[in-house]
């Protein structure tokens, strides 16, 4: 009996490395850049990184066909207005401070609270972050909330 219990736990073990060894491969074959050893899929992951040693600009192009509203969530929090294929730049960056943007679509719009909105995020060499706003039909895949932590981590929510 104790033969078979130790069997069945060190073919389970096998099994899970094996399986382990396959999703990190499957990971690291898609990305250009490997993730961490300890990477765990899901919204905790930042999607890119800036250097914080240079200085950051962040465009917002706008890819979804109506007109955006964008704000930072400071004591301010006035709304700016981004025309459909129009881009957005602001320079300068300091997130001294985590940085929070929300974009959503214009409330002007009659289907604005239908619409989900999908950011994608590039970060070129000379340290400027192109968040390309688009529109998708999965309500649980959007976006409405661009971070930028002190440490040059970037989170989509």
């Amino acid at each position: 009996m104790w033969k078979s219990l130790i069997f069945s736990s060190l073919l389970f073990t096998t099994t899970n490395l094996a399986l382990s060894s396959l999703r990190i491969n499957a990971q690291t074959e898609t990305n250009n850049n490997p993730p961490a050893e300890t990477y765990q899929p899901g919204f905790w992951q930042p999607v890119a990184r800036v250097n914080m040693e240079k200085p950051i600009s962040l465009n917002i192009i706008n890819k979804t066909g109506v007109f955006l509203d964008y704000s930072f969530t400071d004591e301010t929090l006035t709304p700016t207005v981004l025309r459909p294929d129009d881009t957005a730049t602001i320079r300068s960056l300091n997130p001294e401070n985590s940085i929070y943007l929300v974009i959503y679509p214009d409330m002007n719009n009659p289907n604005a609270s239908r619409m989900s909105l999908k950011y994608s995020v590039e970060v070129t060499e000379d340290n400027v972050i192109n968040l390309t706003v688009s529109v998708i039909e999965e309500i649980s895949k959007g976006n409405r909330t661009f971070n930028l932590q002190p440490t040059g981590a970037i989170f989509l929510y």
